[in-house]
């Protein structure tokens, strides 16, 4: 990491990948509706907007570690305010406090020109071990 705020490269989860979420590696993540992304009702799926969420901040959190340090979801807490039936969504995570051990994240998602949900998050960070070269 060249200073604090550049995002550091990391790859994407299996889970954001399945969920067909494209990232631009700055804490922005988008997707087209599509129906892996539906609930029962023919709403985006609360859990795949989740997952949006966790990576958009967890990304925008990871600009602020250091070599050999990680950060893993300590909460998040969604407030869904409108439901979305289809289009294009996007979630934008910056952080409001990189702390030395706790990062504070916020983001919102847009389905067109329409806030949809909004969300707070805290980001532990932890000390990457590597494995010892046998």
């Amino acid at each position: 990491m060249d200073s604090p705020g550049t995002p550091v490269s990391h790859d994407s989860s299996p889970l954001a990948e399945f969920l067909k979420v494209g990232q631009d590696g700055n804490g922005t993540c988008r997707i087209s509706i599509d129906p892996v992304h539906l609930s029962p009702n023919g709403t985006m799926h609360g859990g795949a907007l989740f997952t949006m969420f966790d990576t958009a901040m967890g990304t925008a959190a990871a600009g602020y570690l250091a070599e050999g340090q990680m950060c893993v979801t300590m909460e998040i807490q969604i407030r869904y305010l409108k439901p979305i039936f289809e289009g294009d969504v996007e979630v934008r995570g910056s952080v409001l406090h990189p702390g030395k051990r706790i990062i504070q994240t916020e983001a919102r998602a847009t389905n067109g020109d329409r806030t949809v949900a909004s969300a707070t998050g805290s980001f532990v960070v932890l000390d990457r071990e590597r494995p010892t070269p046998a």
